[in-house]
């Protein structure tokens, strides 16, 4: 069985060796935000996948991070419409008053398959509070 996490921005496949990735965002200044995430579930079957405890390799300068649990329905563009998974968002709030760029890093344990030692998937957010 193939699993898939769903990210906020669209699927993403996590199969395949240790690796890093930079995404960038943009957020509004003085506002909580959502940069990612993912939900978790087994492609092909539906059923829920583990979800991996995620950690905070370099948390942000000019503001905090929070992973947070998440919970949502799948749309009709899955093989699961109207199933209900779970997974976890990552939610950035910038200092008061704060405007430019902050930074912060995830370690995300993936295994391929329920038997498969986890490999750490490096994430680094670069984002824009204007």
């Amino acid at each position: 069985m193939r699993r898939v996490f769903i990210v906020a921005a669209g699927i993403l496949a996590m199969m395949g060796a240790a690796s890093a990735e930079t995404r960038e965002r943009t957020v509004k200044a003085n506002t909580v935000s959502a940069i990612g995430g993912f939900l978790g579930y087994e492609v092909d079957t539906c059923y829920p996948s583990v979800i991996p405890d995620v950690k905070i390799k370099q948390a942000p300068v000019n503001g905090t991070l929070r992973i947070v649990p998440h919970e949502q329905v799948l749309g009709k563009d899955t093989l699961c419409p109207g199933t209900k998974v779970r997974g976890l968002a990552y939610v950035y709030t910038p200092k008061k008053g704060f405007k430019g760029t902050d930074e912060v890093s995830l370690d995300v344990p993936w295994s391929s398959t329920d038997l498969g030692l986890p490999t750490i998937r490096t994430y680094t957010y670069v984002i824009r509070v204007e």
